[in-house]
């Protein structure tokens, strides 16, 4: 389909965050292959003291894709 139909809308991903600031993000269709993109804020409070960005175990501070044509 090519539009979005509201009475399908289903949670896919969802996190609680530590502080309350640095959440932004944006969400976004790749142009060329159609993955939905979102980026999570690094969820730190001022100066990022846990370096949550930096952490390669922690989603937050990333960019991550998502094939929608394989949501489980």
């Amino acid at each position: 389909a090519k539009s979005a139909n509201p009475l399908e809308v289903r949670r896919t991903f969802t996190m609680g965050l530590p502080y309350t600031s640095h959440h932004g993000g944006q969400v976004l269709f790749g142009p060329a292959d159609k993955y939905l993109y979102f980026m999570m804020g690094d969820g730190g409070s001022r100066g990022d003291p846990n370096n949550f960005a930096q952490n390669k175990k922690s989603l937050l501070g990333k960019i991550m894709r998502l094939d929608v044509d394989k949501i489980p």
